[in-house]
């Protein structure tokens, strides 16, 4: 029988009874404190016997009249135990993920044209014995002038002919002019002048 135990009336008057013969057996005393109409007689005994007494001293409440078993209780607890289907895992099921909105390229200006889109290769119509002065006019640009000179890189690499790469080359000449002066151009564009020298003119920096 593991029926829930509460307290009797005689065990609460009991309680108040703290001098003179009457006075509960400490032992019983602190075991009938614990009676709260929550514990069964099981787990009182397991309590009396943590407290070095032995099971039987809740039977010694009983036959006292100090404790008493909650009606129903015992008929509730004597019963099968329901077990309750353990219903399945939930699946965590995943947000669907927001539609990711794709941005329509932006069209830039021929001024705003980002640096690194301006990779360009010189023409390949353009004379082989020309690429590689082209690529080194590229590479002028890129060291002397940086991005403000960007058009002037993108002018080089479609150069298709020699005479188109010809003024290109006065158009980077007064480029480096603006920059620094003509001298240092000049200077600058010694490797060029060798490959490509101006036609009609014996100084480079004359034309």
């Amino acid at each position: 029988m593991n029926a829930i135990l509460r307290k009797t009336e005689s065990g609460l008057q009991a309680l108040q009874v703290r001098e003179g013969t009457a006075r509960l057996p400490v032992r019983l005393r602190t075991l009938l404190l614990q009676v709260d109409s929550q514990k069964s007689r099981q787990q009182l005994g397991e309590l009396a016997i943590s407290l070095g007494n032995t099971a039987d001293i809740v039977d010694k409440l009983l036959e006292m009249g100090l404790v008493e078993i909650v009606p129903g209780s015992e008929l509730a607890t004597e019963a099968a135990p329901v077990v309750e289907a353990t219903p399945p895992p939930a699946v965590a099921v995943s947000a669907p993920s927001a539609p990711v909105k794709i941005e329509p390229p932006v069209l830039l200006d021929e001024e705003e044209q980002p640096v690194a889109q301006e990779d360009l290769p010189v023409s390949a119509k353009l004379p082989e014995h020309l690429r590689p002065v082209a690529a080194l006019m590229r590479k002028l640009v890129e060291i002397h002038l940086g991005i403000k000179a960007m058009l002037l890189k993108r002018r080089i690499s479609h150069c298709d002919t020699e005479a188109e790469l010809r003024l290109a080359l006065v158009a980077l000449r007064e480029a480096l002019g603006k920059a620094s002066n003509t001298a240092k151009a000049d200077t600058i564009l010694q490797e060029v002048y060798v490959h490509l020298p101006m036609i009609g003119l014996n100084r480079p920096k004359s034309f």
